[in-house]
């Protein structure tokens, strides 16, 4: 079904820039796919909670009781896992540059860096801040990181659900940095029990890339006193 509305909703898009819609079609053929195989996954996931007699409360603990426990667990594995990445991104990158390797960035961060549209850094920041932590958090950690916990040693349910979510991102730079910040975010969950943690976690680890993505340019370019 996901699908068919993917193709639809491309066929549109065709259609509007061909009447001037002001949008770069490579970016706006992203954020449909992205938007459409997203809500793929939450459709498929409230079909499994609904068979299995279950509100999303009790299936993912998605509770606000306790919002100063959320936001201070996210925050930690927000930063550790900025930190982490960063690092870790950092070194892979200068070891390939040192073989003579290119290494090049995530899809969606490309288009961001070369896009000279604000329009379209905004749909594709709304897209990272607000429905892919959602998304990626619900099938990642509330679906797989759970459901190889009931099969599978802790450690093998760790080690494979965040390599699981490496892979996915299609980048040989980040695949390291994205499995280590997804165990953070496994972590998080099982620590609380709250899928809220690792979705506010990961929507804060993408707001600190986008901003350093938007400032750092801004900062280099600054002539010294």
């Amino acid at each position: 079904m996901c699908f068919g509305l993917s193709g639809v909703a491309l066929f549109w898009l065709d259609k509007a820039l061909e009447a001037g819609w002001n949008l770069d079609g490579q970016t706006g053929v992203l954020c449909v796919n992205l938007v459409f195989l997203q809500l793929g996954v939450v459709w498929a996931t409230w079909w499994l909670i609904r068979d299995h007699g279950m509100s999303w409360q009790q299936a993912f603990g998605l509770s606000v009781s306790n919002p100063a426990r959320i936001c201070r667990f996210a925050l930690q594995a927000a930063l550790l896992g900025f930190l982490v990445a960063s690092f870790l991104g950092g070194m892979i990158q200068m070891s390939l540059e040192a073989l003579g390797q290119e290494a090049a960035p995530q899809e969606i961060v490309h288009l961001f860096q070369e896009s000279t549209r604000p329009e379209n850094r905004i749909i594709i920041a709304l897209t990272a801040v607000l429905l892919a932590p959602l998304v990626e958090e619900l099938l990642f950690r509330g679906v797989v990181f759970t459901a190889l916990l009931q099969y599978l040693p802790r450690f093998w349910a760790f080690a494979l659900s965040s390599l699981f979510f490496g892979l996915v991102h299609f980048n040989a730079v980040s695949l390291l940095p994205l499995s280590i910040l997804a165990a953070l975010f496994a972590w998080s969950y099982e620590k609380t029990g709250n899928l809220w943690v690792p979705i506010l976690a990961h929507s804060l680890f993408n707001v600190i890339n986008l901003g350093l993505m938007l400032w750092l340019p801004l900062w280099m370019e600054t002539p010294s006193p």
